[in-house]
């Protein structure tokens, strides 16, 4: 509820265009045993209608992934299906895949994004990267805008490196780093690469309540 115009905005901003596929980039909250996993499910039924997964990504990237995980950890984990009914709101036709994280670390991040780089080039689909992750988690307001403007240089830097190093040292959160690290390694397989914010907010700003608030960023790369 409290994130809803941040991300709608985000995908308004690109809702003009004809979009074939949305790979889905988002955290386990429930395990870290694992790298990265394909949910399997062949479609996705939410309060705007289904979405179905895109097999011809799911055969070219699952046997990459981690894919013996427990199917429990795909079924309760939440912060993909957010994302779902404004994706079938703007775009009912486009098919997607979900990646969960499990192991939110630049190594990971890494491989991913190279792997995500070679089947989005070789591919004659129109694909969007879609990462989802909240930012700093139940500061006071001050403090959390602090927080989540050095993630927003680091982003907009496109600086994977300089954003873990902020993570490790606590000066930024993010619960989707995995996802966010990923993205900005993939835009390093560009020469013009430039990311743009669209909204910067947090619940405060929509509860009127800011002693304890959770950060959003709605941004976009281009490339």
């Amino acid at each position: 509820m409290y994130s809803g115009e941040c991300a709608t905005l985000g995908l308004h901003s690109i809702s003009h265009e004809n979009i074939d596929s949305f790979i889905i980039l988002h955290p386990s909250h429930q395990a870290n045993f694992f790298d990265f996993s394909v949910s399997p499910y062949q479609e996705y039924v939410n309060p705007l209608g289904t979405l179905d997964l895109d097999m011809e990504l799911y055969n070219k990237i699952a046997p990459e992934a981690d894919q013996n995980i427990p199917l429990i950890l795909h079924q309760e984990e939440h912060s993909m299906e957010i994302q779902l009914p404004i994706l079938n709101y703007f775009f009912p036709k486009a098919k997607i895949l979900p990646i969960m994280f499990g192991n939110q670390i630049p190594a990971v991040a890494k491989r991913l994004a190279d792997i995500l780089y070679e089947t989005i080039y070789s591919s004659t689909k129109r694909i969007v990267i879609l990462c989802s992750s909240d930012l700093s988690h139940y500061h006071r307001a001050r403090t959390a805008e602090e927080m989540d403007g050095i993630l927003v240089k680091d982003v907009t830097a496109l600086d994977p490196e300089h954003l873990w190093q902020d993570i490790i040292h606590s000066d930024c959160e993010a619960c989707g780093i995995g996802g966010i690290l990923c993205l900005l390694y993939y835009a390093q397989h560009y020469t013009n690469a430039k990311m743009k914010v669209i909204q910067y907010t947090h619940s405060g700003k929509i509860s009127g309540n800011d002693s304890q608030v959770v950060g959003y960023l709605s941004a976009k790369l281009y490339i």
